[in-house]
């Protein structure tokens, strides 16, 4: 990917690499912008990590898939804008676009599809509502294996991330469907999804 935005005038590739040369880099130099590849494992988990390397660093999440359903679509963007993702771009995205959401990220627009942009709406419309959308792909996961009884280390375990992640998933469960309790949380996810959620998601 560096190489293909070399012959971009208006951008300039500081440094391309893993975690830990990332955050090395964005310690040493001024970077505008950081390109965070969200199909890797524990993509998202690394926002904070850029974040405290570099405050005022924006980030543009890469791999977001569109093909998937138009409502899921809208809840994995706005989690991605609810984690602190400033700009994204598809899976299947040309360098050329990918150029053209750096600008608009440092611009502070967001270069946006018909296709998400009807997500979104959507998507924003279910949360006011109290909709099922108002929990992303994961927290319905989650959401499942709550619902089998399974603590937060085996949730972790099952989806192969770290427990706090498990944890804060929880969370995010909980005061979204606005309860105090995991079997609040069950009933309530019951009783609007019905027999998808009982059956497994």
């Amino acid at each position: 990917m560096a190489t293909l935005l070399t012959p971009f005038p208006t951008v300039q590739v500081l440094g391309a690499g893993n975690m830990d040369d990332s955050v090395s880099a964005l310690r040493s130099s001024a970077t505008d912008v950081a390109l965070l590849d969200m199909v890797r494992p524990r993509g998202r988990d690394a926002i904070g990590v850029l974040r405290q390397a570099q405050r005022r660093l924006r980030i543009v999440a890469m791999g977001i898939r569109e093909a998937m359903g138009i409502r899921e679509l809208g809840s994995e963007v706005l989690t991605c804008a609810a984690v602190g993702i400033d700009g994204f771009t598809r899976m299947d995205a040309s360098p050329g676009e990918l150029v053209a959401e750096i600008e608009s990220v440092m611009r502070d627009e967001l270069v946006c599809s018909p296709k998400m942009a009807a997500s979104l709406y959507r998507s924003i419309g279910a949360r006011a509502t109290g909709g099922d959308a108002a929990l992303t792909s994961r927290e319905l996961q989650v959401a499942e294996l709550m619902n089998r009884g399974l603590p937060n280390k085996q949730i972790a375990q099952r989806l192969g991330v770290e427990p706090c992640t498990a944890k804060n998933h929880v969370q995010n469960i909980l005061q979204k469907l606005k309860v105090h309790h995991r079997g609040e949380a069950v009933a309530k996810l019951r009783a609007l999804i019905g027999e998808r959620f009982s059956a497994g998601l």
